[in-house]
C-alpha cells in the first residue's frame, strides 16, 4: 500500500469509530453529558478540558476528543494528497469535499448541544455523518487507483451499471435517513407496523415507520438483484466483492432492526450494531460505484489507446 492508501484507510476506520462511538452516545443517552458547553464539559476538570468520573460525561467527552483526532486525519489526508498527488484530480476533490464535511459536521455536533439534543438537528447531523463516511470510502478508492493497486478491466464501459450502483448507494443512504427519524419513537409489531397490515398512516410516527420498512424490502430486492447482475456482467472482483458484502451487511442490518423492535429500543449496543452495519453497507455500495466509475474509465481509455487508426487515402 502507498502512504496515501494508509493514511485514507486509518482515516476512513477511525471515522467509522467515531460513528460508533456517537451511536453509544446517542444510544446511552450520553449526549447531554457535557451539557451546552461546547467543545469543553461544563463543570468538568480542569476547566472543562477532562471530563469528571462520571459515565455520561466521560462518554460525550470520548466522543467528542475522537472527532477532534477524525478531524487531523483529514485534514492530514487532504493536505497530503494536494502536495504529493496533483496529478490524482478525484483523490484530491473527494479529500477536500470529506474535509469540508467534517468541518460542517463538527459544527453540528456543537448545535445539537446547545439546542439541547433537538431531534431534527440529530438527524442533520446523522446525515452529514453519513456524507463524511462516503467520501472517505471514495478517497480510499480512489487512493488504490492513483497507487495502481486496482488492475485495468478488459471489456467495454458499461455507463449503465454504474448507475444502478449509484441509485442503490441513495436508496441504503435513504433507509438509514428514515431510520434515524424512527429512532426514539417505539412502534410495536413486526414486520407488519403496530401489528396491523393497513396502519393508521394519519399518525405521523407510525407512518414514518411504515415508510422506513417498506424502503428496507426494496433496497434488500434492489441490492439482491444487484448481487445477481454483477455476476452475470462479469464485472471487476472488488465490485463483486463489494456488492455482495452490501447485501450481506443490509441483510443482519434487517435482522438487527426486527430485534431493535423487540427490545422495545432499549439496547444501547442494538443502537450501535444497528447505526454500524448499516453505515458499512452505505460506505460498500459508495465504494462499488467508485470502482464502476473508474473502471470504466479506464477501459475507455485502454480501448482509445489500442484502436488503429487508418491512414488516410
Amino acid at each position: 500500500m502507498t502512504r496515501l492508501q494508509k493514511l485514507a484507510t486509518s482515516t476512513f476506520a477511525v471515522t467509522v469509530l467515531l460513528v460508533a462511538i456517537g451511536g453509544f452516545t446517542r444510544g446511552s443517552g450520553s449526549g447531554y453529558g457535557c451539557k451546552d458547553r461546547w467543545p469543553l464539559c461544563h463543570d468538568g476538570l480542569l476547566g472543562g478540558l477532562l471530563p469528571r468520573p462520571e459515565f455520561h460525561m466521560v462518554v460525550e467527552w470520548t466522543h467528542r476528543w475522537f472527532a477532534s483526532i477524525a478531524v487531523v486525519l483529514v485534514a492530514t489526508t487532504t493536505v497530503y494528497a494536494w502536495r504529493h498527488h496533483r496529478r490524482d484530480r478525484a483523490v484530491r476533490w473527494a479529500a477536500t469535499a470529506a474535509l469540508a464535511a467534517i468541518v460542517v459536521q463538527a459544527g453540528l455536533g456543537a448545535v445539537v448541544v446547545m439546542n439541547d439534543l433537538n431531534a431534527d438537528t440529530v438527524s442533520l447531523h446523522l446525515a452529514v455523518g453519513m456524507v463524511l463516511l462516503g467520501l472517505l470510502a471514495v478517497v480510499v478508492v480512489e487512493a488504490a487507483f492513483a497507487g495502481g493497486t486496482q488492475p485495468v478491466r478488459s471489456g467495454v464501459p458499461d455507463p449503465g451499471w454504474r448507475r444502478m450502483l449509484t441509485v442503490a448507494a441513495a436508496s441504503v443512504y435513504a433507509v438509514i435517513m428514515l431510520g434515524s427519524l424512527v429512532h426514539d419513537e417505539y412502534v410495536g409489531g413486526y414486520p407488519l407496523v403496530d401489528g396491523r397490515l393497513v396502519p393508521d398512516l394519519t399518525d405521523p410516527v407510525v407512518a414514518v415507520h411504515t415508510a422506513h420498512r417498506g424502503a428496507v424490502v426494496i433496497v434488500l430486492a434492489l441490492l439482491a438483484v444487484l448481487a445477481v447482475e454483477v455476476l452475470r456482467r462479469r464485472r471487476p472482483r472488488a465490485e463483486v466483492r463489494l456488492v455482495h458484502t452490501a447485501l450481506g451487511l443490509f441483510v443482519v442490518n434487517t435482522a438487527l432492526g426486527a430485534a431493535h423492535v423487540f427490545t422495545q429500543v432499549s439496547s444501547t449496543g442494538l443502537v450501535v450494531a444497528h447505526l454500524l452495519v448499516a453505515s458499512l453497507a452505505w460506505c460498500s455500495m459508495v465504494a462499488a460505484a467508485t470502482v464502476a466509475r473508474r473502471s470504466n474509465a479506464r477501459v475507455a481509455a485502454t480501448s482509445l489507446a489500442v484502436e488503429p487508426v487508418e491512414a488516410p487515402a
